[in-house]
């Protein structure tokens, strides 16, 4: 069995427990600037800083001008910011109140190791009522064999497997997800690990072979029976939301083309899932909204979800 680490973040204020509104980003990753990072000369400008700062300014105004689709879950793709900016990122999360999950950059460690790692920064509120946020690191499992071969050949080389982190099982105010960074997602095992346990996965990706990629989101909804948020570079396109439903209404959110940095939102329903799930298949065949659950599909690991939108007594 694959070790996890279950992170508990908000647990006494479980607001997002029957939903929750995700915003996908559509931004332009520059290859530039995942090369100017591994080599030590990452592009930390001003003027990046100032485009990425007018992607999350929009995401707070969208709140202030529509505010039944405020957005809590900000997703951006792999190696999308400076690992520098890991405290900017964090403390904007922490103010707005809006989550971000987002591929840093690779950092270059004492050993000459380039380290891939995703950021889920989760804000809440402490007991005091004042805002917080837990700032979650995780370094990437697995490394593509082509982002193998570019640090290889500039003279860098990779963690090994036993050094690289366990993943991650949030349970964030009463919703319960996993995020993979990219290849991970390619590993059967790894994306089967969460069965039952999570309302939705996010995938952060630099990813140029959609096709690829697009069978596996179809499956891991269905094989895992959850949403599926995936978020790519512009470039490739194909940054969408995954339902575990039927072929029509499998992507109801789906973003490729088009040169701006923009967002687009989608509310997870994620009670509507959680009940139908608890249903037998004799009731579930007859949905317009799901599929039926796959087999062994344990529903002991569903009604902990359902505990988690329960405050715990003072």
């Amino acid at each position: 069995m694959k070790a996890f680490l279950k992170i508990s973040i908000g647990a006494h204020t479980p607001d997002l427990h029957s939903g929750l509104r995700i915003a996908v980003g559509h931004l332009m990753v520059d290859e530039k600037n995942i090369e100017g990072s591994f080599m030590g000369t990452p592009n930390v400008s001003r003027q990046r800083k100032k485009v990425l700062s007018e992607l999350l300014n929009d995401v707070v105004k969208h709140g202030v001008r529509h505010p039944d689709q405020r957005v809590d879950l900000l997703v951006l793709p792999e190696v999308s910011v400076p690992h520098r900016w890991a405290t900017f990122i964090t403390q904007w999360a922490k103010d707005h109140q809006v989550g971000v999950i987002c591929g840093l950059e690779h950092r270059i460690d004492a050993r000459n190791r380039a380290l891939n790692e995703l950021l889920a920064a989760l804000p809440f509120r402490g007991k005091n009522g004042l805002k917080e946020c837990a700032p979650m690191r995780r370094l990437k499992k697995h490394y593509s064999p082509e982002e193998e071969f570019q640090l290889t050949n500039n003279r860098l080389s990779v963690p090994p497997l036993r050094a690289r982190g366990d993943y991650q099982l949030f349970q964030w105010r009463g919703a319960s997800f996993a995020v993979y960074n990219c290849y991970e997602l390619a590993s059967l095992e790894d994306r089967c690990l969460f069965k039952g346990m999570v309302d939705f996965i996010v995938c952060s990706e630099f990813n140029k072979d959609v096709n690829y990629f697009s069978n596996i989101l179809e499956s891991a909804a269905r094989d895992l029976h959850c949403y599926v948020v995936q978020v790519n570079s512009a470039q490739f396109g194909d940054s969408r939301v995954v339902s575990p439903s039927k072929t029509e209404k499998l992507n109801p959110l789906r973003i490729k083309g088009g040169d701006n940095q923009t967002f687009l939102t989608m509310r997870l329903p994620l009670q509507q899932l959680r009940t139908h799930q608890l249903k037998g298949y004799g009731l579930q065949k007859d949905s317009k909204k799901y599929k039926p659950t796959p087999p062994n599909f344990d529903p002991v690991e569903i009604e902990k979800r359902i505990r988690l939108g329960r405050r715990p007594r003072s």
